[in-house]
């Protein structure tokens, strides 16, 4: 398939690239922070040795030094603060030297310590430091570790987070709990569901390309939003820069199963590879609204009919290019003559991938085990992501002010072709399906840092925030065909009830406010810190869909012409077909909810080993949500709640290497919208249809931690954790009664209660324990064993709660990441092998004693990435090749027949749908272009 000329053109300019001059002077960049993860700034930055000078960080605690090629010592000092020295620090002619991350600690004697490191080492400590000395329990990762993974955005990203895994490659799941009990923070603002069948948030629209850090807090406190149980996650995009710099990366991948193959779909958009389409996928402008539609002649909806795109359902074949991705970063710092300065990031980033999945399974059988229907199918998956970042922070003296944006639109479809033997119809089924989605994601922040006292380190933070989440599916299409089993000579004609075209928009606005005041004290000559804020968040969301089905006109009608003629302008008419609504009443609502939260925050120090973290959260919820049901009747969902989530963390730092975590603490999860709507949706690709429930009530969660660390050196780090949850009223996706074999139904319902019970071990460690040879090797890896009972809200005859042997929803009994990292800064040189597999996880909870279907578990898989990158060009370019899903296990889910969750045919498991997604080898090139300042 030919490239699109935008493409082309990037090739162009990166060989352009690759023969320009680099126009900047050596630099020693950095940034100074406390061990509370604080920035330090007017630390005492000095230079040693012959051109020995001294400069301040800033507001932030940044820093930058001019100088010539070599290797440097700095001192830092601060007061209150053990002083450091970083021995080694090498700085190559014309290349500014990597940010250096220095953490001070706190002096906790009169006698004057002085701490000696290597710039290598308090590089890689930062975000150990952070997550040793967060109020919160947590765990995350760096920028540089996110850099040497395969990872292309950040759902990839997260499952290497201890205890995180990810569904349907774009959800999270934190220690075992389903998305909808995980929250998102982009930088400082919550972000809303951007799914209209489930309370999820998609994070595979944030390319990793943009990312500066990734943060999951699995404890809480009163400064957090309490709706959450699993975690926390905050993705924070790249902020004010230390370099004047061009950075063009472009890259080329190769799926095995996909790239250089037939590739099959419908004629699409001129403008699909830019991630919109043009229009040409839109419902007709000639469609009136469903009340006057239903009400014309047979002739006036035949002539509407016309207006749709008839050869839509054409099949076109090109070859599947290679998943190309191109990403251009600028960023630039403007210093003026007052020492305020400007700092700005923008960031483009372009992904367009062919993936072939060439051989789906798929099976639904009843409780004997005697197949329903069972089949193949070929998918043809297309993808486009293409985002915009652009960063812009001012900082004078005790200001900061920070105005952040993030534009990203996610183009998917799926073409697929399905050929199904159903027994209980005693029919062959042919049926293809196009099924396009596409997704903006837009976020504004403002956001200020105010040091209202020098002297007394009283800040003021505040953040004011706008996004608009949308969603479309445009023109859905499916086309399916049966024949009678026992004549397989006979032609397919024409299902007219499964063949249709769904129309579906939805549109998320959300705006919030947030501010906090941190007042710095003393008590007992210990410092303490009180947090005092609020937040309010307002959200509107409108949905609405259409759905329309192909029915013959007359009787005689001809049914068995081929796929790509059937639809076709030239068949609608009185001896053909035309469109028919099936609209339901309830396939449109509208909501709005507001949230408003205030807290109070101390953060004590006791003594110099123990911390107390302790306080309350007030917020209040109101929700409405306007709908219909199906005998038109109106349907309101009006919520005002208030929840009170007090939390305690307790710290107990016996040394600087050892400490102990304690946190308990009360949390809620709250319906989303989707969840209370009464709109129920059939996905033709998965075969089963969603719906709401009115009635559906919050979650309440109480939570316990307890958690040991070990610190043996910079950038290490051991840790054990024990946890616990009760739920009351939690909220799953559960199997409908009245579900059939041909068509499952699922909807949202409360369970009485559930306990949740876990450990978790996180391992990072150098290898130079083992022997010196080994310093440059790293070991990372994290294990996290889950078990939980639920209990329905119905009733045996003795009156007690049912209690069923089976997980929460969306839970896995054990996560496990492991890997090796190689890191030669002299060299150049990185590399990385990378493991991660997840236990059986429950992915839908069935019926067997009502409809008489087992629960859905997905198949555990073991996923190997291989990474290994050189700089060239005197650092400025660098050559990073990616071998990623080397195993290529399958994707597969379950009947789960027995009351083990692994997979066992013998048992009686049989396979639901199974596919395998190829693996891919990705070569890519960067470059960097460094100006003057």
């Amino acid at each position: 398939m030919q490239q699109p000329p935008a493409i082309r053109l990037f090739f162009t300019f990166l060989f352009t690239i690759a023969a320009t001059a680099v126009f900047a002077q050596a630099k020693i960049n950095g940034k100074v922070i406390s061990a509370n993860n604080e920035s330090l700034s007017g630390t005492s930055i000095k230079l040693e040795g012959p051109t020995a000078r001294t400069v301040a960080a800033d507001l932030e605690g940044r820093f930058s030094i001019s100088v010539k090629a070599g290797k440097y010592t700095l001192t830092f000092s601060s007061v209150g603060y053990q002083t450091k020295v970083l021995e080694d620090i090498e700085v190559k002619e014309g290349i500014e030297s990597n940010d250096l991350n220095v953490v001070l600690d706190l002096k906790t004697t009169t006698t004057e310590v002085v701490v000696r490191s290597s710039a290598r080492k308090e590089s890689s400590n930062a975000m150990i430091v952070f997550q040793k000395t967060n109020t919160a329990m947590s765990s995350g990762l760096a920028a540089d570790f996110i850099r040497r993974t395969p990872d292309r955005n950040t759902s990839d990203v997260l499952k290497r987070v201890s205890g995180a895994s990810i569904q349907d490659n774009k959800f999270v799941v934190v220690r075992g709990l389903s998305d909808r009990y995980n929250q998102a923070l982009l930088n400082n603002a919550l972000m809303p569901s951007s799914e209209p069948d489930k309370k999820a948030f998609s994070f595979d629209v944030i390319p990793a390309a943009m990312i500066d850090n990734i943060i999951i807090n699995k404890t809480a406190t009163p400064d957090l939003p309490g709706e959450f149980a699993g975690g926390l996650v905050q993705v924070n995009t790249r902020d004010i820069p230390t370099k004047n710099q061009l950075n063009v990366t472009v890259s080329l991948g190769y799926n095995s199963q996909s790239t250089f193959k037939s590739f099959t779909s419908n004629e699409r958009s001129s403008t699909a590879w830019l991630g919109f389409d043009g229009g040409d996928r839109s419902l007709p402008a000639s469609m009136p609204n469903t009340v006057t539609y239903r009400g014309l002649t047979d002739a006036q909806k035949i002539a509407i009919s016309k207006d749709f795109n008839g050869n839509g359902y054409g099949e076109r074949v090109n070859t599947a290019a290679p998943i190309t991705t191109i990403n251009m970063a600028w960023s630039n710092t403007k210093i003026f003559k007052n020492d305020a300065k400007l700092g700005s990031i923008i960031s483009v980033y372009y992904r367009n991938a062919s993936i072939i999945y060439d051989d789906v399974e798929r099976g639904r059988f009843e409780k004997t085990r005697d197949p329903i229907f069972s089949g193949s199918e070929v998918q043809n998956r297309y993808s486009v992501n293409l985002g915009v970042m652009a960063n812009f922070t001012y900082v004078k003296g005790g200001t900061k002010i920070s105005f952040r944006n993030l534009v990203n639109q996610v183009y998917e479809e799926n073409y697929l072709n399905r050929t199904l033997d159903n027994v209980g119809r005693l029919q062959t089924i042919s049926l293809r399906s196009n099924f396009a989605n596409q997704r903006l994601l837009l976020s504004s922040q403002l956001e200020g840092e105010h040091l209202l006292s020098k002297s007394r380190g009283i800040k003021f933070i505040w953040n004011a925030n706008g996004s608009y989440n949308g969603k479309t599916q445009p023109d859905f299409r499916t086309a399916q065909f049966v024949k009678s089993s026992s004549a397989p000579n006979s032609p397919f004609t024409l299902d007219d009830d499964d063949s249709r075209r769904f129309f579906s928009d939805l549109k998320d606005y959300s705006t919030g406010l947030n501010g906090t005041l941190i007042v710095p004290f003393s008590m007992g000559n210990l410092k303490q810190t009180m947090k005092i804020g609020g937040s309010t968040l307002l959200r509107f969301r409108d949905f609405n869909a259409r759905v329309f089905r192909y029915r013959p006109v007359a009787n005689g009608a001809d049914l068995s012409k081929p796929y790509d003629q059937m639809f076709q302008t030239s068949n609608i008419n009185n001896n053909g077909l035309l469109i028919e609504e099936q609209t339901q009443n309830t396939d449109r609502y509208f909501g709005i909810s507001a949230l408003n939260s205030g807290y109070l925050m101390f953060d004590n120090k006791l003594s110099n080993s123990l911390r107390v973290i302790w306080g309350a959260r007030a917020e209040f919820f109101e929700q409405f949500l306007s709908s219909r049901d199906l005998a038109l009747k109106r349907v309101r969902v009006n919520t005002e709640k208030w929840d009170f989530l007090p939390s305690l963390n307790i710290t107990n730092s016996f040394n600087n290497q050892h400490q102990i975590r304690f946190a308990v603490s009360q949390t809620v999860a709250r319906p989303e919208f989707r969840e209370i709507a009464p709109f129920q949706f059939f996905d033709y690709e998965s075969i089963w249809g969603i719906g709401g429930d009115t009635s559906l009530r919050r979650t309440k969660i109480f939570n316990v931690d307890f958690r040991y660390e070990y610190y043996p050196k910079s950038g290490e780090m051991i840790s054990l954790g024990v946890f616990t949850k009760k739920f009351t009223d939690p909220i799953e996706l559960r199997m409908d009664g009245g579900s059939n074999g041909d068509r499952w139904l699922f909807s949202y319902t409360n369970a009485a209660s559930a306990t949740l019970v876990g450990a978790e071990v996180e391992i990072r460690k150098g290898m130079d324990f083992v022997s010196d040879k080994l310093k440059d090797f790293t070991f990372i890896g994290n294990v996290t064993v889950l078990k939980s009972t639920v209990k329905l809200n119905t009733t045996q005859a003795s009156g007690k709660e049912t209690t069923q042997n089976r997980p929460l929803f969306g839970q896995s009994p054990y996560l496990i990441n492991a890997g090796f990292q190689y890191t030669n800064v002299e060299k150049g040189f990185n590399a990385s092998i990378l493991y991660n597999r997840q236990g059986p996880r429950l992915s839908l909870v069935g019926d067997p004693e009502g409809a008489g279907f087992y629960d859905i578990y997905e198949k555990s898989r073991n996923l190997l990435d291989i990474q290994v990158s050189k700089k060239v060009l005197n650092n400025a370019g660098e050559f990073k090749l990616t071998v990623s899903d080397i195993f290529n296990n399958q994707f597969a889910f379950y009947d789960n027949a027995d009351t083990k969750a692994g997979y066992s045919f013998a048992s009686g498991d049989r396979i639901n749908y199974a596919y395998r997604p190829g693996t891919t080898v990705t070569v890519s090139f960067s470059y960097d272009i460094n100006f003057k300042k």
